[in-house]
Protein backbone atom coordinates (compact mmCIF):
# COMPACT_ATOMS: atom_id res chain seq x y z
CA UNK A 1 0.00 0.00 0.00
CA UNK A 2 1.46 3.53 -0.96
CA UNK A 3 2.11 4.89 2.63
CA UNK A 4 0.65 8.07 1.44
CA UNK A 5 -3.02 6.77 0.81
CA UNK A 6 -5.24 6.25 3.73
CA UNK A 7 -6.15 2.85 4.61
CA UNK A 8 -10.02 3.06 3.77
CA UNK A 9 -10.28 6.23 1.51
CA UNK A 10 -13.37 8.09 1.02
CA UNK A 11 -13.67 8.04 -3.30
CA UNK A 12 -15.65 10.72 -4.84
CA UNK A 13 -17.09 12.09 -1.54
CA UNK A 14 -18.84 8.33 -0.85
CA UNK A 15 -18.23 7.04 2.65
CA UNK A 16 -20.97 4.08 2.93
CA UNK A 17 -19.26 0.60 2.79
CA UNK A 18 -21.29 -2.34 0.87
CA UNK A 19 -20.12 -4.80 3.76
CA UNK A 20 -18.19 -4.74 7.31
CA UNK A 21 -14.57 -4.64 6.42
CA UNK A 22 -12.12 -7.11 7.46
CA UNK A 23 -8.50 -5.90 9.24
CA UNK A 24 -5.24 -6.98 10.29
CA UNK A 25 -4.14 -6.29 13.29
CA UNK A 26 -0.37 -6.71 14.26
CA UNK A 27 0.08 -8.17 17.85
CA UNK A 28 3.52 -9.84 17.68
CA UNK A 29 5.79 -7.64 15.92
CA UNK A 30 9.45 -7.89 14.56
CA UNK A 31 10.67 -5.03 17.51
CA UNK A 32 9.38 -7.75 20.50
CA UNK A 33 11.85 -9.56 19.40
CA UNK A 34 9.95 -12.84 19.77
CA UNK A 35 11.69 -15.83 18.06
CA UNK A 36 9.72 -18.45 19.83
CA UNK A 37 5.12 -18.11 19.96
CA UNK A 38 3.07 -20.85 22.40
CA UNK A 39 -0.13 -20.91 21.47
CA UNK A 40 -2.98 -23.86 21.64
CA UNK A 41 -6.53 -23.70 20.28
CA UNK A 42 -9.52 -24.35 22.12
CA UNK A 43 -11.45 -27.31 19.90
CA UNK A 44 -11.23 -29.81 16.76
CA UNK A 45 -11.25 -28.25 13.62
CA UNK A 46 -8.09 -25.89 13.65
CA UNK A 47 -5.78 -25.95 11.01
CA UNK A 48 -2.42 -24.69 10.27
CA UNK A 49 -1.60 -24.21 6.58
CA UNK A 50 1.48 -22.77 4.82
CA UNK A 51 1.06 -22.58 1.04
CA UNK A 52 -0.50 -25.96 -0.24
CA UNK A 53 0.99 -27.82 2.80
CA UNK A 54 -2.30 -28.00 5.73
CA UNK A 55 -2.63 -29.70 9.24
CA UNK A 56 -5.23 -30.34 11.90
CA UNK A 57 -4.07 -28.68 15.20
CA UNK A 58 -4.56 -31.14 18.03
CA UNK A 59 -6.55 -29.05 21.11
CA UNK A 60 -5.05 -28.98 24.76
CA UNK A 61 -1.75 -29.32 22.85
CA UNK A 62 0.44 -26.71 23.54
CA UNK A 63 1.75 -25.57 20.04
CA UNK A 64 5.14 -23.83 19.48
CA UNK A 65 6.32 -21.71 16.33
CA UNK A 66 9.74 -21.28 15.88
CA UNK A 67 11.87 -18.50 13.64
CA UNK A 68 14.51 -19.53 11.53
CA UNK A 69 16.05 -16.53 10.03
CA UNK A 70 13.22 -15.42 7.13
CA UNK A 71 11.49 -19.28 7.91
CA UNK A 72 9.15 -20.34 10.67
CA UNK A 73 8.40 -24.29 11.66
CA UNK A 74 6.02 -25.62 14.19
CA UNK A 75 6.35 -28.64 16.23
CA UNK A 76 8.57 -29.92 13.75
CA UNK A 77 6.26 -32.85 13.02
CA UNK A 78 3.10 -31.24 12.61
CA UNK A 79 3.47 -29.29 9.57
CA UNK A 80 7.09 -30.65 8.78
CA UNK A 81 9.92 -28.40 6.68
CA UNK A 82 10.41 -24.57 7.24
CA UNK A 83 7.88 -21.96 5.80
CA UNK A 84 7.71 -18.46 4.42
CA UNK A 85 4.32 -17.95 6.45
CA UNK A 86 2.11 -19.93 8.28
CA UNK A 87 -1.43 -19.29 8.90
CA UNK A 88 -3.98 -20.59 11.44
CA UNK A 89 -7.74 -20.66 10.92
CA UNK A 90 -10.47 -21.74 12.94
CA UNK A 91 -13.23 -24.33 11.56
CA UNK A 92 -15.42 -23.43 8.77
CA UNK A 93 -18.57 -21.70 10.25
CA UNK A 94 -17.45 -20.93 13.85
CA UNK A 95 -20.32 -19.08 15.24
CA UNK A 96 -19.96 -15.47 16.62
CA UNK A 97 -17.17 -15.67 19.50
CA UNK A 98 -17.82 -15.34 23.29
CA UNK A 99 -15.92 -13.79 25.91
CA UNK A 100 -12.64 -15.76 25.90
CA UNK A 101 -13.05 -17.49 22.89
CA UNK A 102 -10.38 -18.39 20.44
CA UNK A 103 -6.98 -19.33 20.24
CA UNK A 104 -4.55 -18.89 23.71
CA UNK A 105 -1.37 -17.12 22.76
CA UNK A 106 1.21 -17.11 25.18
CA UNK A 107 3.44 -13.75 26.32
CA UNK A 108 2.00 -10.94 24.41
CA UNK A 109 3.40 -7.39 24.78
CA UNK A 110 1.27 -5.21 25.72
CA UNK A 111 2.12 -1.24 26.69
CA UNK A 112 4.96 -1.15 24.39
CA UNK A 113 7.66 1.52 25.72
CA UNK A 114 5.38 2.98 28.39
CA UNK A 115 5.62 2.70 32.16
CA UNK A 116 2.85 -0.34 31.97
CA UNK A 117 4.55 -2.55 29.31
CA UNK A 118 4.40 -6.37 30.22
CA UNK A 119 3.96 -9.75 28.28
CA UNK A 120 0.05 -11.16 28.86
CA UNK A 121 -1.53 -14.39 27.50
CA UNK A 122 -4.50 -13.16 24.96
CA UNK A 123 -7.23 -15.07 23.42
CA UNK A 124 -7.84 -14.16 19.96
CA UNK A 125 -10.30 -15.51 17.43
CA UNK A 126 -10.36 -15.60 13.17
CA UNK A 127 -7.37 -16.28 11.65
CA UNK A 128 -3.68 -15.71 12.68
CA UNK A 129 -0.91 -15.34 10.45
CA UNK A 130 3.10 -16.04 11.07
CA UNK A 131 5.45 -14.12 9.61
CA UNK A 132 9.78 -14.38 10.05
CA UNK A 133 11.25 -11.21 10.02
CA UNK A 134 15.20 -11.27 10.27
CA UNK A 135 14.84 -14.23 13.04
CA UNK A 136 11.69 -12.21 14.91
CA UNK A 137 8.42 -13.59 15.06
CA UNK A 138 5.08 -10.76 13.82
CA UNK A 139 1.96 -12.35 14.31
CA UNK A 140 -1.04 -10.99 12.85
CA UNK A 141 -4.56 -10.76 13.79
CA UNK A 142 -6.95 -10.97 10.36
CA UNK A 143 -10.34 -10.15 11.78
CA UNK A 144 -13.77 -8.21 11.21
CA UNK A 145 -13.87 -5.01 12.46
CA UNK A 146 -16.43 -5.23 14.65
CA UNK A 147 -14.86 -8.21 16.32
CA UNK A 148 -11.95 -6.04 16.63
CA UNK A 149 -13.97 -3.45 18.39
CA UNK A 150 -15.14 -5.61 21.00
CA UNK A 151 -11.53 -6.21 22.06
CA UNK A 152 -10.64 -2.63 21.78
CA UNK A 153 -13.57 -1.25 24.00
CA UNK A 154 -12.24 -3.86 26.54
CA UNK A 155 -8.98 -3.34 26.65
CA UNK A 156 -8.35 0.54 26.02
CA UNK A 157 -11.09 0.60 29.31
CA UNK A 158 -12.26 -2.22 30.91
CA UNK A 159 -16.28 -4.28 30.09
CA UNK A 160 -17.74 -2.56 33.52
CA UNK A 161 -17.87 0.63 31.75
CA UNK A 162 -21.19 1.68 31.38
CA UNK A 163 -22.78 0.85 28.05
CA UNK A 164 -23.13 4.34 26.24
CA UNK A 165 -19.62 5.01 27.54
CA UNK A 166 -18.34 1.70 25.40
CA UNK A 167 -20.69 2.91 22.56
CA UNK A 168 -19.21 6.11 22.31
CA UNK A 169 -15.55 4.96 22.51
CA UNK A 170 -16.56 2.13 20.30
CA UNK A 171 -17.46 4.95 17.63
CA UNK A 172 -14.31 6.89 18.25
CA UNK A 173 -12.25 4.03 17.98
CA UNK A 174 -14.04 2.78 14.28
CA UNK A 175 -13.59 6.30 13.47
CA UNK A 176 -10.10 7.01 14.07
CA UNK A 177 -9.16 3.37 12.43
CA UNK A 178 -10.89 4.61 9.25
CA UNK A 179 -10.04 8.29 9.00
CA UNK A 180 -6.41 8.15 9.74
CA UNK A 181 -4.14 10.07 6.56
CA UNK A 182 -2.03 7.66 6.49
CA UNK A 183 -1.84 3.42 7.59
CA UNK A 184 0.50 3.78 10.82
CA UNK A 185 2.18 0.49 9.29
CA UNK A 186 2.29 0.60 5.97
CA UNK A 187 5.52 -1.73 4.97
CA UNK A 188 4.34 -4.79 7.39
CA UNK A 189 2.08 -7.42 6.64
CA UNK A 190 -0.56 -5.64 8.85
CA UNK A 191 -2.00 -1.76 8.66
CA UNK A 192 -1.63 -1.46 12.81
CA UNK A 193 -0.97 -2.76 15.59
CA UNK A 194 -2.58 -3.87 18.82
CA UNK A 195 -1.35 -1.28 20.87
CA UNK A 196 -1.22 2.16 22.30
CA UNK A 197 0.41 3.60 18.89
CA UNK A 198 -2.38 2.66 17.06
CA UNK A 199 -5.24 1.21 19.30
CA UNK A 200 -4.86 -1.21 22.17
CA UNK A 201 -6.84 -4.46 21.16
CA UNK A 202 -6.05 -7.54 23.25
CA UNK A 203 -8.61 -10.33 22.16
CA UNK A 204 -11.60 -11.67 23.86
CA UNK A 205 -10.01 -12.11 27.23
CA UNK A 206 -11.79 -9.03 28.48
CA UNK A 207 -14.89 -9.24 26.65
CA UNK A 208 -18.26 -9.03 28.68
CA UNK A 209 -21.77 -9.15 27.73
CA UNK A 210 -22.06 -5.02 28.25
CA UNK A 211 -19.16 -4.83 25.44
CA UNK A 212 -20.94 -7.02 22.83
CA UNK A 213 -24.39 -5.41 23.38
CA UNK A 214 -22.92 -1.71 22.75
CA UNK A 215 -20.64 -3.01 19.68
CA UNK A 216 -24.38 -4.48 18.42
CA UNK A 217 -26.23 -1.44 19.56
CA UNK A 218 -23.49 0.88 17.40
CA UNK A 219 -22.81 -1.09 14.57
CA UNK A 220 -21.13 0.72 11.90
CA UNK A 221 -21.38 3.76 13.36
CA UNK A 222 -18.73 6.42 12.46
CA UNK A 223 -18.42 10.26 13.06
CA UNK A 224 -18.13 12.15 9.81
CA UNK A 225 -16.54 15.80 9.46
CA UNK A 226 -17.94 18.68 7.83
CA UNK A 227 -16.23 17.89 5.02
CA UNK A 228 -17.52 14.60 4.48
CA UNK A 229 -14.55 12.28 5.61
CA UNK A 230 -13.78 9.95 8.62
CA UNK A 231 -12.81 11.77 11.67
CA UNK A 232 -9.52 10.95 12.58
CA UNK A 233 -11.29 10.59 15.75
CA UNK A 234 -8.13 10.46 17.88
CA UNK A 235 -8.67 9.88 21.91
CA UNK A 236 -6.78 9.72 25.31
CA UNK A 237 -7.01 8.63 28.91
CA UNK A 238 -7.54 11.76 30.86
CA UNK A 239 -7.12 15.48 29.55
CA UNK A 240 -6.95 16.44 33.25
CA UNK A 241 -10.09 18.97 32.44
CA UNK A 242 -8.71 20.94 28.90
CA UNK A 243 -8.64 18.78 25.72
CA UNK A 244 -5.83 19.83 23.51
CA UNK A 245 -5.69 21.00 20.04
CA UNK A 246 -4.58 18.36 17.62
CA UNK A 247 -1.79 21.00 15.99
CA UNK A 248 -0.07 21.47 19.57
CA UNK A 249 -0.05 17.14 19.70
CA UNK A 250 1.09 16.50 16.16
CA UNK A 251 1.87 19.37 14.40
CA UNK A 252 -1.14 19.51 11.95
CA UNK A 253 -4.87 20.66 12.41
CA UNK A 254 -7.84 17.34 12.65
CA UNK A 255 -11.24 18.10 11.83
CA UNK A 256 -12.99 17.97 14.52
CA UNK A 257 -10.27 17.39 17.23
CA UNK A 258 -9.95 21.40 18.97
CA UNK A 259 -9.71 22.10 22.70
CA UNK A 260 -12.71 21.75 24.60
CA UNK A 261 -13.41 22.27 28.56
CA UNK A 262 -14.48 18.94 30.05
CA UNK A 263 -16.95 20.43 32.63
CA UNK A 264 -20.57 21.46 32.70
CA UNK A 265 -21.86 25.04 31.80
CA UNK A 266 -20.96 27.73 34.50
CA UNK A 267 -18.10 25.78 36.32
CA UNK A 268 -15.36 26.84 38.27
CA UNK A 269 -13.41 25.13 35.57
CA UNK A 270 -14.15 27.62 32.86
CA UNK A 271 -11.15 30.82 34.25
CA UNK A 272 -9.26 28.02 33.24
CA UNK A 273 -10.20 27.65 29.32
CA UNK A 274 -7.36 28.29 28.11
CA UNK A 275 -4.86 27.45 30.09
CA UNK A 276 -2.05 29.99 30.27
CA UNK A 277 0.72 30.73 32.05
CA UNK A 278 -0.57 33.04 34.21
CA UNK A 279 -3.36 30.62 35.70
CA UNK A 280 -1.23 27.44 34.81
CA UNK A 281 0.03 26.95 38.86
CA UNK A 282 -3.83 27.63 40.31
CA UNK A 283 -4.91 25.21 37.21
CA UNK A 284 -2.79 22.20 38.28
CA UNK A 285 -2.32 23.00 42.49
CA UNK A 286 -5.24 25.12 43.55
CA UNK A 287 -8.05 24.29 46.04
CA UNK A 288 -10.70 24.06 42.97
CA UNK A 289 -8.98 21.09 42.32
CA UNK A 290 -10.03 19.30 45.51
CA UNK A 291 -13.92 19.73 44.90
CA UNK A 292 -15.37 20.72 41.60
CA UNK A 293 -17.93 19.23 38.61
CA UNK A 294 -15.03 17.99 36.20
CA UNK A 295 -15.93 15.01 34.46
CA UNK A 296 -12.54 13.71 34.24
CA UNK A 297 -11.83 14.51 37.73
CA UNK A 298 -12.23 11.98 41.31
CA UNK A 299 -15.37 14.12 42.26
CA UNK A 300 -17.38 12.50 39.57
CA UNK A 301 -14.89 9.03 39.18
CA UNK A 302 -13.44 8.42 42.41
CA UNK A 303 -10.08 7.53 42.40
CA UNK A 304 -10.93 4.05 45.18
CA UNK A 305 -13.77 3.19 42.54
CA UNK A 306 -11.38 3.58 39.21
CA UNK A 307 -9.91 0.42 38.92
CA UNK A 308 -12.72 -1.51 38.01
CA UNK A 309 -13.43 1.12 34.35
CA UNK A 310 -9.75 0.83 33.51
CA UNK A 311 -8.12 -1.76 30.59
CA UNK A 312 -5.93 -4.69 31.86
CA UNK A 313 -2.38 -3.38 31.70
CA UNK A 314 -3.44 -0.01 33.05
CA UNK A 315 -2.07 0.95 36.67
CA UNK A 316 -3.68 2.75 39.07
CA UNK A 317 -2.78 6.31 39.47
CA UNK A 318 -3.60 9.81 39.74
CA UNK A 319 -5.15 10.41 36.40
CA UNK A 320 -6.65 13.98 37.31
CA UNK A 321 -3.51 15.63 38.62
CA UNK A 322 0.03 13.90 39.67
CA UNK A 323 3.37 14.64 41.13
CA UNK A 324 6.56 13.33 39.79
CA UNK A 325 10.36 13.51 41.46
CA UNK A 326 12.98 13.62 39.46
CA UNK A 327 16.75 13.54 41.11
CA UNK A 328 19.80 14.63 38.72
CA UNK A 329 20.67 11.04 38.11
CA UNK A 330 16.96 10.50 36.82
CA UNK A 331 17.48 13.36 34.93
CA UNK A 332 20.85 13.07 33.06
CA UNK A 333 19.50 8.92 32.41
CA UNK A 334 16.37 9.61 30.81
CA UNK A 335 17.65 12.60 28.52
CA UNK A 336 20.64 10.59 27.99
CA UNK A 337 18.64 7.40 26.74
CA UNK A 338 15.01 8.95 25.52
CA UNK A 339 16.40 12.60 25.15
CA UNK A 340 18.54 13.09 22.39
CA UNK A 341 21.62 14.41 24.51
CA UNK A 342 24.51 12.17 23.78
CA UNK A 343 26.90 14.82 25.46
CA UNK A 344 25.15 15.54 28.95
CA UNK A 345 26.80 15.91 32.02
CA UNK A 346 24.54 17.96 33.91
CA UNK A 347 21.21 19.26 33.63
CA UNK A 348 20.53 23.37 34.65
CA UNK A 349 17.43 24.08 34.09
CA UNK A 350 14.08 22.76 32.59
CA UNK A 351 12.29 25.68 30.64
CA UNK A 352 8.90 25.79 28.90
CA UNK A 353 8.67 27.48 25.80
CA UNK A 354 5.31 26.45 24.41
CA UNK A 355 2.09 24.94 25.69
CA UNK A 356 -1.17 24.13 23.86
CA UNK A 357 -4.46 25.78 24.94
CA UNK A 358 -4.61 22.66 27.77
CA UNK A 359 -1.18 23.13 29.52
CA UNK A 360 0.84 20.71 27.81
CA UNK A 361 4.07 21.94 26.44
CA UNK A 362 4.75 21.12 23.01
CA UNK A 363 8.69 22.79 23.36
CA UNK A 364 11.00 22.46 26.34
CA UNK A 365 14.53 23.72 26.68
CA UNK A 366 16.59 22.10 28.39
CA UNK A 367 19.90 24.18 29.49
CA UNK A 368 22.87 21.56 30.86
CA UNK A 369 26.10 21.27 30.76
CA UNK A 370 28.22 19.38 28.52
CA UNK A 371 31.00 17.01 28.78
CA UNK A 372 33.01 20.02 28.16
CA UNK A 373 31.51 22.36 30.98
CA UNK A 374 30.13 24.14 28.34
CA UNK A 375 26.20 25.36 29.01
CA UNK A 376 24.01 23.84 26.49
CA UNK A 377 20.59 24.39 25.18
CA UNK A 378 18.78 21.27 23.86
CA UNK A 379 14.91 22.13 22.30
CA UNK A 380 12.73 19.17 22.41
CA UNK A 381 9.66 19.88 19.97
CA UNK A 382 6.94 17.53 20.85
CA UNK A 383 4.91 16.82 23.61
CA UNK A 384 5.51 12.97 23.04
CA UNK A 385 8.97 13.47 22.70
CA UNK A 386 8.67 15.83 26.06
CA UNK A 387 7.34 12.60 27.99
CA UNK A 388 9.55 10.18 26.81
CA UNK A 389 12.52 12.47 27.58
CA UNK A 390 11.52 13.23 31.06
CA UNK A 391 10.66 9.87 32.59
CA UNK A 392 12.63 6.35 33.43
CA UNK A 393 9.79 5.20 31.18
CA UNK A 394 7.27 7.48 30.36
CA UNK A 395 5.39 10.65 31.43
CA UNK A 396 1.99 10.89 32.21
CA UNK A 397 1.21 14.11 30.27
CA UNK A 398 3.55 17.03 29.05
CA UNK A 399 0.92 19.69 31.24
CA UNK A 400 3.04 20.27 34.23
CA UNK A 401 5.22 22.92 35.93
CA UNK A 402 8.59 22.96 36.46
CA UNK A 403 9.53 23.02 41.09
CA UNK A 404 13.63 23.01 40.89
CA UNK A 405 15.41 21.36 44.12
CA UNK A 406 18.80 23.81 44.39
CA UNK A 407 21.39 23.06 46.53
CA UNK A 408 23.12 25.72 48.76
CA UNK A 409 25.33 26.82 45.47
CA UNK A 410 22.44 26.97 43.09
CA UNK A 411 23.23 23.72 41.09
CA UNK A 412 20.28 21.86 40.36
CA UNK A 413 19.79 18.59 42.62
CA UNK A 414 16.57 17.52 40.62
CA UNK A 415 13.18 18.59 39.89
CA UNK A 416 9.26 18.22 41.38
CA UNK A 417 6.92 17.90 38.26
CA UNK A 418 3.05 18.43 39.54
CA UNK A 419 0.65 17.76 36.27
CA UNK A 420 -2.34 17.30 34.62
CA UNK A 421 -3.88 14.11 33.16
CA UNK A 422 -2.47 11.16 31.07
CA UNK A 423 -1.90 11.11 27.48
CA UNK A 424 -2.03 13.38 24.24
CA UNK A 425 -5.41 15.06 25.51
CA UNK A 426 -7.25 15.37 21.97
CA UNK A 427 -10.16 14.26 21.19
CA UNK A 428 -12.17 11.76 23.73
CA UNK A 429 -11.31 11.89 27.37
CA UNK A 430 -11.63 8.18 28.40
CA UNK A 431 -12.17 8.89 32.08
CA UNK A 432 -14.01 11.83 31.04
CA UNK A 433 -16.23 9.88 28.92
CA UNK A 434 -16.94 7.37 31.70
CA UNK A 435 -17.33 10.46 34.20
CA UNK A 436 -20.21 11.43 31.75
CA UNK A 437 -22.02 8.55 31.10
CA UNK A 438 -21.80 7.80 35.28
CA UNK A 439 -23.94 11.18 35.07
CA UNK A 440 -26.43 9.88 32.29
CA UNK A 441 -25.21 11.14 29.45
CA UNK A 442 -26.00 9.34 25.73
CA UNK A 443 -23.00 8.27 23.92
CA UNK A 444 -24.04 10.86 21.30
CA UNK A 445 -23.72 13.44 24.15
CA UNK A 446 -20.64 12.40 24.65
CA UNK A 447 -18.76 12.25 20.97
CA UNK A 448 -20.51 15.54 20.26
CA UNK A 449 -18.65 17.34 23.08
CA UNK A 450 -15.04 15.90 22.61
CA UNK A 451 -15.58 15.98 18.59
CA UNK A 452 -16.60 19.35 17.20
CA UNK A 453 -18.46 19.83 13.94
CA UNK A 454 -19.15 16.13 13.37
CA UNK A 455 -22.33 13.78 12.97
CA UNK A 456 -23.21 10.34 13.26
CA UNK A 457 -23.45 7.69 10.42
CA UNK A 458 -23.99 4.52 10.12
CA UNK A 459 -21.51 2.98 7.22
CA UNK A 460 -22.43 -0.11 6.76
CA UNK A 461 -25.37 -2.10 8.24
Amino acid sequence: MDSKQPPFPIVNGQYKMPAEPVVRIGIVLAQDAKHEMQFSVPGDGYRISAGSKSAALEKGVVHTISSHGDALSIDHATLPGQHASLRLSPPAGTKAAKAGDGTHVRKIVAGRGFHWQKNIDQTLTDVLEFFSRNGAIVMVNEIPIETYLTGVITGEMSGECPIEFMKAQAIAARSWLLGQPVAPHPSQPYLWCNDDCCQRYQGTGGWSQRAIDAIAQCRGEVLITETNKYCDARYSKSTGTVSEDAEHVWGIAIEGLVARLDAPKGSVAEKFFPVTEANLRDYILGDWTRNNDVYCSPTVVPEETITKYLGRVDETGQYFRWEKKLSQADLRESLTTRGGLTDLATVKSLNPIARGRSGRIRELDVVYANQKGETRTHRINSEYKIRAALSTKFLFSSCFIVSPDLAADGALKGVTLNGAGWGHGAGLCQIGGLGRALKGQRYDEILLHYYSNVRLERIYS
